[in-house]
């Protein structure tokens, strides 16, 4: 059997999305499935216990076609590897990462294999570094940029996936949580974050809106923002809206971001998450940072956005052939 034909499977259950990928042993991302949860019309978000019901009715689905794919294609699966919990810290814990947890024990134990546990954050970096065809950056900084999180993370690789410490990010709600705030407001569905960028986009017109946050050594202070969104919505359309939104979190993270590369002497910053797959905040914040001698790296929105893409390329990095 060739190393086209052994795969290694990566689980990851976010709280918005149930992912199954699978990479071979020559590096080659041949799964890549999602199914995100349902929110209803109008709400912010989804409780735990929702989410995890949710995971576990879509491992029916998306298990089925791993299944058909590995019997079409002839695949032997090596290893399986899972988002055990959020972060890499002792006390991080969500339920719905359990969910995807015990599944990966239940199919290493019927394929006979090793089963591996990594963490929803390192799992983003290495997807992200794998979709920029950065893997081999040994230290920088990365940006976890999605619906629940804002933290600038120094960031070196290690065996088993990725050290972090964070040294910077929001204090209080993240840029996710305020796009999506933003988007459901405007009536959009939740997550919001994709319609918001469109409009930005769209918007031709020149924002002089004077949204203020405050940025210091780092860190970012930005609920204060919300109020004056909504204010400001009584009087522009959701174009300029928008477009005022992401400019105010382009000019935070860009000063942000310069204390902390100049701070740890690091040219090199890797962005990860579902709002790092904005092509409004990508284009112009690249530019932004490329002024100060940063080197942004985005990836398109099969990586950075909640897959399971990174859990197997961690596991393919742990394997021993």
């Amino acid at each position: 059997m060739t190393e086209n034909n052994r795969i290694i499977i990566g689980i990851d259950t976010s709280c918005y999305t149930t992912s199954i990928a699978a990479i071979t042993l020559n590096r080659e991302i041949v799964f890549n499935e999602k199914i995100m949860l349902n929110v209803k019309n109008g709400e912010r978000g989804l409780r735990q216990s929702d989410a995890v019901f949710q995971h576990i009715k879509n491992f029916g689905e998306i298990s089925e076609r791993l299944k058909k794919h590995i019997h079409k294609k002839g695949y032997k699966v090596e290893m399986i590897c899972a988002s055990a919990k959020p972060r890499d810290v002792e006390e991080s814990y969500m339920p719905v990462f359990e969910v995807g947890k015990n599944f990966a024990k239940t199919m290493a134990a019927i394929f006979d294999c090793e089963m591996l546990e990594t963490t929803h954050q390192e799992n983003h970096i290495a997807a992200s570094l794998y979709g920029c065809g950065k893997e081999d950056l040994e230290r920088f900084i990365s940006v976890h940029m999605s619906g629940g999180t804002m933290e600038i993370l120094l960031t070196e690789k290690c065996n088993k996936g990725y050290k972090t410490e964070i040294v910077g990010g929001t204090k209080d709600i993240s840029f996710g949580q305020l796009i999506d705030r933003v988007g459901v407001k405007m009536g959009y569905d939740f997550p919001a974050g994709k319609y918001v960028d469109e409009n930005a986009l769209l918007c031709k017109e020149d924002v002089m809106s004077g949204l203020k946050t405050s940025v210091k050594d780092g860190y970012m202070n930005i609920s204060g923002l919300e109020n004056q969104v909504y204010k400001l919505m009584e009087e522009k359309d959701k174009y300029y809206v928008s477009k005022a939104v992401m400019n105010a979190a382009i000019k935070s993270l860009e000063k942000a971001l310069r204390f902390v590369c100049d701070k740890y002497d690091i040219e090199d910053v890797v962005f990860v998450g579902g709002v790092a797959s904005s092509k409004y905040i990508s284009e112009r914040l690249t530019k932004k940072l490329q002024r100060n001698n940063i080197n942004s790296f985005f990836t398109d929105g099969a990586y950075s956005s909640d897959n399971a893409c990174g859990c197997a390329i961690i596991g393919l990095d742990n394997f021993i052939i």
